[in-house]
Formats: C-alpha cells, sequence, structure tokens
C-alpha cells in the first residue's frame, strides 16, 4: 500500500500485481528518482525474495473469465514458463 500497488489476485503462493510491461521489474515499485522504493519488492530466489512465475495479459485473463464463468483464482494459472516453480 505504501506504494500504491495492490494484488489482483492471491493464491496459495502466487501474488498477481499489474503492471505497465511484461518484464518482472515493471512491477517494482520505484521513487520519483527512478530507485527501488525501500522494505518493497526484492526479486531473486533467496529467502525474502520474489520471483517472477509468469506474465499474460488483460486479454488473457478476460478469456479465461468468459470460458470459466469466473469461479477460479488467476493466481494459479499465470505460470509462462512450465518449469517455474518445480522443485517447490
Amino acid at each position: 500500500a505504501a506504494a500504491d500497488l495492490y494484488p489482483l489476485h492471491i493464491g496459495t503462493d502466487a501474488i498477481v500485481y499489474p503492471s505497465s510491461g511484461p518484464s518482472p521489474l515493471d512491477v517494482l515499485p520505484h521513487t520519483p528518482e527512478g530507485k527501488p522504493v525501500p522494505g518493497t519488492f526484492r526479486l531473486g530466489a533467496s529467502p525474502g525474495m520474489v520471483k517472477h512465475q509468469g506474465t499474460q495479459t488483460v486479454l488473457w485473463a478476460e478469456q479465461l473469465f468468459e470460458e470459466r464463468g469466473g469461479v477460479f483464482n488467476i493466481a494459479n494459472l499465470i505460470k509462462t514458463d512450465p518449469s517455474a516453480g518445480e522443485g517447490e
């Protein structure tokens, strides 16, 4: 909330945020000077960090809502890399 960034969906171990672009760096909140906001997300694979599971468009999500009738969680389906999350 401090960065004015709110999740769209929350899964068991995944959270979906809107972003201005397809890169995981696009969702990171920045200061007016362009530096990462302290105390927010840190990308990586170490404890306390977050990792990118996938990127999808709003049109992709809309199609899923039409197909499934709105009874599902996007956070469980958003992975774009089939190997993402392996070994977890």
